[in-house]
């Protein structure tokens, strides 16, 4: 046996071949097994396919899903059928993907059908609208790619997708998708409602954004009296990636289980601030949970956004610049009394009750009450120095050292004393700028290391449930990860603002099934979904999207199919959805028997 690499519809895959003689004592060869797309699996460095040859033969394949069928061992279970050399002239291998058997029952399980079927009888939509949402989704977190590329790939898939015939239909089906967008968000949640349930005492927000390789932003659309009609949606803004390419942003909500509730994109020009009222009034304010206690980061944090957020009955777990926030709070912040220490003295916290006034988004000013909580930890105090060691040793330096200060007056204008003098007599005249460090400010500078500050409106919560709520924040970063990673949110291969929309709810969609499957295998576990690292203790994305994107068949001579070998990730998300697979060269009507099952098994 060995491997080869061939091509199918303009994308390489991998596969396991052998040689064999027929009943004429001919040579032939025939697949043992189909691994998947090449692109899984290249690790980016020169020659991998014949290093991966290399590997095989040599009984050490670096795929580790190989290794029972290196030095020429057959699985177990493997068998063989006789084909006549009519069979073998005309067959020829060409897998295809059944793993997307598990988002096909998801994407049913979350009302997307019922919104999409609605939607087209009532508008008389005769392409298959249902169909090319399932491509878009389905090749999203499987093969993502561009929308070109992801219709060239509509035959991959065991069983038809969709039934469309032209390219020009993924795009009138874009625009539809944008305009049911809040349908389906909408029908999404009370799905998830109505199934395995929503913690949503908390709510996580936050906000990325996506830049775009063109150099221009999108223009403004304007009426006949000047009026701005709408933005473009393409604008230059503060880039999380830093570079000065046109950007949208997305703000994104999810539930304390990281499993994503609303989504809403802006214009790249708009700050962080200026988000979450929108997202708020559109999302979460509409669908009805009751109180919800929104989390999020310090970016967020502002008198308008806060006198939103209580408006609605809610609350919040907001993050405060240590830094920026009043001298009478730093001073509080850096005043021992009132600390209570854990008993290894890495972390201490207090609080405070304190009232205040706000001002709202339409100038109204209001009092509040809040808690003000400040903790300190080992671990938090030892990463910024770290992240900040150069930038330490520089501030060291020039107190030994004042000449530096020259060097980089910028850097740290903050810490400077500015004096301005007469060279000669002292007048102001003719004067030269004298540059002296700050001292104090240094020091607080460097005391403040390691600190974290923090405001709530749940004055009656235990300071280490407002602590641990907040640092689950974490979870939209990682939810922002995948998008961005195993779903190549980026780069974006459509321009309009519909066709951007429709592309982020696709991202949004699969991004909610792969968060659904780990929940599941989570569970089946019984391991902890509210635990900040729980993700990582189950599956992760990165594996979802492997098992589920090497599950194949292949088509055989006579009626049967040669299925892949679930790998491990493949194996316990079926046990996770109690889904029982026992193929060995399935004929077509036991692999729709699974399919069957498996949407079954996997309504919410």
């Amino acid at each position: 046996m060995n491997i080869e690499c061939t091509s199918n519809h303009g994308t390489k895959y991998l596969r396991v071949m052998e040689g064999y003689r027929d009943a004429d004592g001919k040579s032939k060869r025939r697949s043992v097994r189909n691994i998947g797309p090449l692109s899984r699996f290249d690790d980016g460095q020169p020659d991998y396919v014949k290093r991966l040859q290399q590997s095989f033969k040599d009984g050490t394949p670096i795929i580790d899903t190989l290794s029972d069928l290196v030095a020429g061992t057959l699985p177990a279970d493997y068998v063989t059928i006789q084909f006549d050399r009519h069979d073998a002239a005309d067959y020829t291998s060409a897998p295809k993907n059944i793993g997307y058997m598990c988002l096909d029952g998801l994407y049913d399980a979350l009302g997307i059908y019922d919104v999409l079927n609605k939607h087209k009888s009532q508008s008389r939509i005769e392409y298959d609208l249902n169909g090319l949402a399932k491509l878009l989704i389905f090749g999203r977190a499987l093969m993502p790619d561009s929308k070109c590329e992801t219709w060239n790939g509509r035959n991959e898939y065991a069983f038809e997708v969709v039934s469309s015939k032209s390219l020009i239909e993924i795009y009138r089906a874009l625009d539809v998708l944008d305009e049911v967008s809040g349908q389906i968000q909408r029908r999404m949640d009370y799905k998830i409602k109505q199934g395995i349930g929503r913690d949503s005492e908390i709510c996580y927000y936050d906000v990325t954004n996506y830049w775009f390789e063109i150099d221009d932003n999108d223009a403004d659309t304007f009426d006949d009296d000047g009026n701005l009609v709408r933005s473009g949606m393409r604008k230059s803004g503060p880039s999380k990636a830093k570079n000065r390419k046109p950007i949208v942003q997305m703000g994104l909500f999810i539930d304390a289980n990281g499993i994503p509730i609303t989504y809403r994109l802006f214009p790249g020009n708009n700050i962080d601030q200026t988000t979450l009222r929108p997202a708020m009034r559109e999302g979460i304010d509409r669908m009805g949970y009751g109180k919800v206690i929104i989390v999020a980061d310090g970016g967020l944090n502002s008198d308008k956004n806060i006198a939103h957020i209580l408006s609605e009955g809610n609350g919040y777990i907001l993050s405060k610049s240590t830094k920026k926030s009043t001298k009478a709070v730093r001073e509080w912040i850096l005043d021992e009394s009132g600390y209570e220490w854990n008993a290894d003295r890495t972390f201490k916290v207090k609080s405070m009750l304190r009232e205040r006034s706000i001002t709202d988004e339409h100038g109204a000013k209001t009092t509040i009450k809040e808690k003000l909580i400040s903790y300190w930890s080992r671990k938090h105090y030892d990463r910024e120095r770290k992240e900040n060691v150069k930038f330490i040793e520089y501030l060291e330096s020039v107190i030994q050292n004042p000449d530096k200060l020259k060097d980089n007056e910028k850097k740290i204008e903050r810490f400077l004393n500015t004096t301005e003098v007469d060279k000669s007599s002292g007048e102001i005249v003719k004067t030269k700028k004298i540059l002296s460090i700050n001292i104090e400010k240094v020091q607080e500078y460097l005391d403040l290391l390691g600190y974290y500050t923090l405001l709530t409106s749940e004055m009656d919560r235990p300071d280490g449930y407002v602590i641990n709520k907040y640092r689950g924040l974490s979870r939209i970063e990682d939810s922002f990860r995948i998008i961005k990673t195993d779903l190549d949110g980026r780069p974006v291969h459509v321009r309009t603002p519909k066709h951007i929309n429709a592309h982020f709810l696709t991202c949004f969609i699969s991004l909610t099934m792969i968060r659904l499957i780990q929940y599941k295998v989570l569970t089946h576990q019984n391991k902890s979904t509210l635990n900040v690292d729980g993700w990582e203790s189950g599956v992760t994305a990165e594996k979802i999207k492997k098992a589920l994107g090497s599950f194949s068949a292949d088509a055989l001579p006579k009626g049967y199919y040669r299925t892949t070998e679930p790998n491990d990730d493949m194996k316990l998300i079926f046990d996770a959805f109690h889904i029982v697979c026992a193929l060995r060269l399935p004929t077509k009507k036991e692999l729709f028997h699974l399919k069957k099952e498996i949407d079954a098994a996997t309504i919410l």
